[in-house]
């Protein structure tokens, strides 16, 4: 059953993510040079590679889920590779930036960390954002209680402390609020891309056409097709120092 849910949830994830990711990197890296190269780790579908695309003029996205490269969305100048270890399959000094887009707090290693530093040039960037879409009112409004994530210990702030940083330094690090529209439908879709929130929707409404029951009930108690949600983001930036530059 896990790996039938990882399918759905996947199908759903692929469906819609709200797009927020360039916003959130707009906020940081400049839109008026592009990088060359940029990696973007934990890609999921590729909705943060194509992000990420908008500021590097290359960029390769990886994720360890067969599933979610496997929906990878195409794209000019990206490409997908499944990560199967920590260990990334590039040549040193290579990337300009590289992402970690709610990704961080599953792949958080020193192993890792070392990994970046080796395949970043100096001076590059590794760039750590996460995006909490608030559904507390929606699923109260729906009568299935709270936000799962709430009491997981998922950490959206995550970053790279309490790791050996002495070649990385962080230069920026906050939390913003924010509101979005979004259409009933891909409200939906971000309800039933949770693993979490797609058991507690199969419990209550049923698994058989359960995007069209929750897409149809969503309807009903909110009376619109469109709403609009808050979400916090969060970012943390470093800069790369190596070969004492």
């Amino acid at each position: 059953m896990s790996k039938e849910y990882d399918q759905i949830t996947a199908l759903h994830y692929a469906a819609y993510r709200p797009s927020l990711h360039a916003n959130i990197l707009k906020t940081y890296l400049p839109t008026t040079l592009k990088s060359n190269y940029g990696l973007d780790i934990g890609c999921g579908t590729g909705q943060s590679t194509i992000a990420l695309s908008k500021f590097c003029n290359t960029v390769i996205g990886v994720d360890p889920s067969k599933e979610m490269i496997k929906k990878s969305i195409k794209h000019t100048g990206i490409s997908y590779e499944l990560m199967e270890t920590k260990t990334l399959n590039f040549d040193s000094d290579r990337f300009d930036i590289i992402t970690f887009a709610g990704s961080l707090f599953y792949a958080k290693s020193q192993e890792l960390l070392d990994e970046c530093i080796r395949v970043s040039k100096a001076n590059s960037l590794i760039i750590a954002y996460d995006f909490e879409i608030l559904l507390t009112d929606i699923l109260k409004l729906l009568g299935v209680g709270t936000e799962t994530d709430s009491t997981s210990g998922y950490d959206h702030e995550i970053n790279f402390s309490g790791l050996h940083t002495t070649n990385v330094h962080l230069n920026s690090q906050y939390k913003q609020s924010i509101r979005f529209d979004i259409t009933v439908a891909d409200l939906a879709h971000v309800l039933l891309s949770s693993k979490n929130d797609y058991t507690t929707m199969a419990n209550t409404f049923g698994t058989e056409n359960l995007f069209e029951k929750l897409q149809q009930e969503l309807e009903t108690k909110l009376n619109t097709t469109h709403t609009t949600i808050k979400a916090n983001t969060f970012l943390s930036a470093y800069t790369v120092k190596k070969y004492g530059l």
